[in-house]
């Protein structure tokens, strides 16, 4: 987008994006909350091998994101989310498969297909949002999409449960396809409804300067591959260890996310809002604190407090945390599509494969730590590394915004 005072965001562009992510994120909450309990418990498969799945849910991305930011160009963006949604449809259906059969090896697979699917989606999605939009609107547009996803996570949970009521013999493999027919849905409304594409000013170029994607990017670039790593190393066994520390009761667990999540979906945007005009560093920096302090109540919280009152205390944690870390994600997004502005979808999938191959070797690690040592290691681990990132993300975030001052200044000048 031309960022002057004669431009204005395009959020109308944006609605079916939106509404995209709304129906391509039903299957979000299940994939996070149920896998790794069939896989687990159901199919027999060790903590490493539940770390698999969860490693190969990013491998896709990891190996994909690139071609995908090479791939989603201008006209092309929306043609990414749409192949995107469609392969994680068929991913979906394939671990449906792998339920009806019992067989954790297709469920691996699927898992590494859906993650080319996701390589794909989330690579167009972020180009498509982040050159629809002005800078100073950037993390409220990031924060709308985040809301989306999280109401479609709410929603979409609260249908694949009450299917899986009303059909308990059948209901998960039921969810599944479920979740496959709104990817097909959403991937067609995002490619249906497309509107005329932005002009790009000539001054887009100017934002490729070794200045600006330099030592500041470089640095948020090795703070959030870090993050990533740390905060990855856990996904497959919170709910292991909430299972084993906590409670045995699926729908307490699930109550332990749903503050979070109705928190995210009501006021993404607003918060994503409050991020864009507020000091970026300490957004940051408070996300990651809060989040190494969360990680660490899920290990120390049972030895203080009695059942509900820790189950309590964990839900409340997870809610901050989910306030920070969004508005640090759309911080984070807005930063990138800044830099990358005029090619942000190659931007976003050199980064997206960062993060990918982070993910992808986390959850293994994570899972030889449960195995060998003791499932509190993970959680330890994470939660001391957390404090550690601070002083990085400090350092990039205040490179960036020194080298964004300065080219600006360069521009106005010229």
């Amino acid at each position: 987008m031309i960022e002057n005072t004669s431009q204005k965001s395009d959020w109308k562009a944006l609605t079916s994006v939106y509404n995209s992510s709304f129906l391509c994120s039903f299957g979000f909450a299940i994939v996070g909350f149920l896998i790794p309990i069939i896989a687990y418990g159901s199919m027999g498969a060790s903590a490493t091998e539940v770390a698999l799945v969860f490693s190969l849910l990013t491998l896709g991305t990891a190996i994909f994101a690139p071609v995908a930011g090479k791939f989603a160009k201008r006209e092309r963006r929306r043609s990414s989310i749409f192949i995107g949604a469609v392969v994680r449809s068929i991913a979906y259906s394939g671990m449906a498969t792998s339920i009806v059969l019992g067989n954790k090896y297709i469920l691996i697979l699927n898992s590494l297909i859906w993650g080319l699917g996701a390589a794909f989606y989330k690579v167009g999605s972020d180009a498509e949002i982040s050159e629809r939009v002005l800078h100073e609107n950037r993390a409220e547009a990031f924060g709308k999409r985040s809301a989306a996803n999280a109401k479609g996570s709410i929603v979409g949970a609260f249908i694949g449960f009450t299917i899986f009521m009303y059909y308990p013999d059948f209901g998960i493999v039921l969810m599944f396809l479920f979740y496959a027919l709104m990817n097909l849905i959403g991937g067609i409304l995002v490619i249906t409804k497309r509107p005329p594409l932005e002009s790009i000013a000539e001054r887009a170029s100017t934002l490729n300067a070794k200045s600006f994607i330099g030592v500041g990017i470089a640095a948020l670039v090795l703070a959030a591959a870090v993050d990533t790593f740390i905060s990855a190393l856990l996904s497959p066994f919170v709910e292991l260890y909430i299972i084993e520390m906590f409670t045995t009761d699926l729908a307490l667990i699930g109550l332990i996310y749903l503050p979070g999540g109705i928190i995210s979906g009501v006021f993404g945007g607003q918060l994503g809002r409050f991020a864009d005009h507020r000091n970026k560093v300490a957004i940051v920096s408070v996300a990651v604190f809060i989040g190494a302090i969360s990680t660490l109540g899920l290990v120390f919280i049972p030895v203080i407090l009695p059942l509900p009152y820790n189950l309590l205390s964990i839900a409340v944690l997870f809610s901050i945390s989910s306030v920070t870390g969004l508005m640090a994600y759309t911080v984070m997004s807005s930063i990138f599509g800044t830099a990358y502005q005029g090619r942000a979808s190659e931007g976003f999938g050199l980064f997206e494969a960062v993060m990918g191959f982070s993910r992808f070797t986390a959850p293994l690690i994570g899972g030889l730590l449960w195995d060998y040592f003791d499932p509190s290691a993970p959680f330890i681990l994470v939660g001391f590394s957390g404090f550690l990132l601070v002083p990085i993300y400090v350092y990039g975030m205040k490179q960036y915004e020194r080298a964004r001052l300065e080219q600006s200044s360069e521009v106005n000048n010229s």
